[in-house]
């Protein structure tokens, strides 16, 4: 299995490819064409559409069995990562899985994701607009500011938003995407992960 991991400010974001990305994708959008979703939320842009994607009602997609083919693969990435970095805890459970769906001219504005340890985002359509992290580093944002064209200045990492690619980041990291302008619909899977069974030792040990 290839494992990328990207440096990005005081964390890690770990990305995963999806082998059987063409089968799944497929599959997955002709389930999402009829899952049932929310009715379009947030402010409106100057064409009066909602600027906040449409999710599914159901935010437990992983429970469900004609989703399994794809959240066995997501589980194997996640044995992965709980087994590369000698995670302190017994295993990682996918808490919260929905989808997100959002036409052309609308964005997800920045937010993090609470009660949860380990966040992810699969794209599943083509031509996805890419995700944007920021730096957690409020020191960055203060005081003396001196522009750089490179890497140096950068409060914003743009993740990989490639169809097929499943990228997991502590949930405390906010991220964002800009306003979607390709004509199709974006389509992301999100999740929310917890450790599961002891967790940790000395101290800090808890059982999840």
């Amino acid at each position: 299995m290839e494992r990328v991991e990207i440096p990005a400010f005081p964390t890690i974001i770990v990305a995963y490819k999806n082998p059987d990305y063409l089968k799944h994708n497929f599959k997955l959008s002709a389930l999402l064409e009829d899952e049932p979703c929310t009715e379009a939320q947030g402010p409106k842009n100057k064409e009066g559409n909602a600027l906040h994607p449409r999710q599914t009602l159901d935010s437990h997609l992983e429970k469900r069995e004609e989703y399994s083919f794809f959240y066995d693969w997501v589980r194997e990435c996640l044995k992965d990562y709980h087994e590369h970095y000698k995670l302190q805890t017994e295993n990682l459970r996918i808490c919260l899985s929905w989808a997100n769906k959002s036409p052309k001219m609308n964005e997800h504005r920045g937010h993090f994701h609470p009660n949860s340890w380990l966040s992810g985002i699969y794209y599943v359509s083509d031509g996805c607009t890419p995700t944007f992290f920021e730096s957690p580093v409020s020191q960055r944002k203060t005081g003396i500011v001196v522009k750089s064209d490179s890497v140096l200045d950068h409060n914003t990492w743009q993740s990989p938003s490639e169809t097929g690619c499943l990228i997991l980041f502590p949930s405390w990291l906010e991220h964002y995407t800009a306003i979607t302008e390709f004509g199709g619909t974006r389509i992301t899977i999100s999740l929310n992960v917890m450790p599961q069974g002891l967790t940790s030792d000395s101290l800090i040990e808890n059982t999840y």
